[in-house]
């Protein structure tokens, strides 16, 4: 498949050089256009589905009805800090076929012990997803709302013993998460980054050949945007606009999920436990971007019905994907 994004060679990573602003009248701005439509309109990259499919109305309605049951059960942006939950820290437990763990930490709206407030924004769309992977593959921990810390800055946070617990006998962990639209590695992209792959601090090599194959894998058959970040850095285009995300002085705003930071990141932790378990299963982060979630109605960034269905029913077939491709686990080579 030929596509305007990225390269083949998925694990190559690229420099990340001080670019200006694109120019109108340029490659580099009909790009940048394009790239913005991509946050939001399925129709700005045609290799995808463009019709919904029954496939994708039955995913989106249960990854819909999910995220209403155990988030937001307006679908509205302030439902998210006290979601459904009856008591502080609230987790919902979900149990369905299969033996894979998921988690979504930040399904609702996580208090930042650092600057003691409730952070800016949820994970819209991740309990939802987590939810209905789990019914058909596995486990999933959800935090419901009423949070009270974060869980990669509290080391007492309720839902680590449950993920230590779970993760003795789950055949794989993945810990969903949102990441910010507009993302892009190359001026010629011509869509936005779907979704980045984040191992935790010092990843074996095994994990990071697992994560080049369902980057590699993910675009050859669902036709999306995927990168390893602990490797590859990535510009930030604004939203509405065709400029890019800058620092106070002048240089571009660069998103990597490094895992460098002293708080000990849900990969980092995870892999950290497997270790002390003796136990090798492909453990990650996958942030994915608005389009592939249920994003509140109100959001600012509004997809039209069309979208909205197919964009988060691709964002199941993506995490999919990676469940499917477990049991090859250790022999991409």
């Amino acid at each position: 498949m030929n596509l305007p994004f990225g390269t083949e060679n998925c694990a190559q990573p690229v420099e990340m050089p001080n670019i200006a602003d694109p120019v109108p009248g340029t490659a580099q701005y009909d790009n940048a256009i394009a790239r913005d439509k991509s946050t939001r309109d399925i129709t700005a990259m045609p290799w995808l589905p463009q019709l919904p499919d029954q496939w994708a109305i039955d995913l989106h309605e249960r990854i819909v009805e999910a995220e209403r049951q155990y988030a937001a059960p307006n679908l509205q942006s302030g439902d998210y800090e006290m979601g459904t939950a009856t008591e502080t820290n609230e987790i919902a437990v979900v149990r369905g076929a299969g033996d894979y763990l998921f988690t979504a930490e930040h399904a609702t709206t996580p208090f930042s012990l650092r600057d003691e407030k409730m952070r800016l924004f949820p994970d819209a769309g991740t309990g939802g997803l987590a939810a209905v992977l789990a019914e058909d593959y596995g486990t999933a921990l959800i935090m419901r709302g009423r949070q009270t810390s974060n869980v990669p800055s509290d080391v007492n946070h309720p839902i680590k013993p449950k993920i230590r617990q779970q993760l003795g006998y789950a055949s794989g962990f993945l810990s969903v998460h949102g990441k910010a639209p507009g993302m892009f590695v190359r001026e010629s992209d011509r869509a936005e980054i779907h979704a980045c792959v984040g191992l935790g601090r010092e990843p074996s090599e095994q994990l990071i050949e697992f994560s080049h194959t369902i980057a590699r894998i993910v675009r050859e058959d669902l036709g999306l945007y995927v990168v390893l970040s602990n490797e590859q850095p990535a510009y930030i285009q604004q939203r509405y606009s065709t400029n890019l995300k800058r620092r106070d002085n002048g240089a571009p705003k660069i998103s990597q999920l490094a895992a460098t930071t002293p708080v000990e990141s849900t990969a980092t932790f995870t892999n950290r436990i497997l270790q002390e378990q003796g136990r090798a299963i492909p453990a990650f982060q996958m942030e994915l971007t608005n389009l592939l979630r249920a994003t509140p109605l109100d959001d600012e960034n509004i997809k039209d019905k069309k979208s909205r269905i197919i964009g988060v029913a691709l964002g199941y077939k993506l995490l999919e994907k990676v469940v499917e491709l477990t049991p090859d686990y250790g022999r991409e080579s």
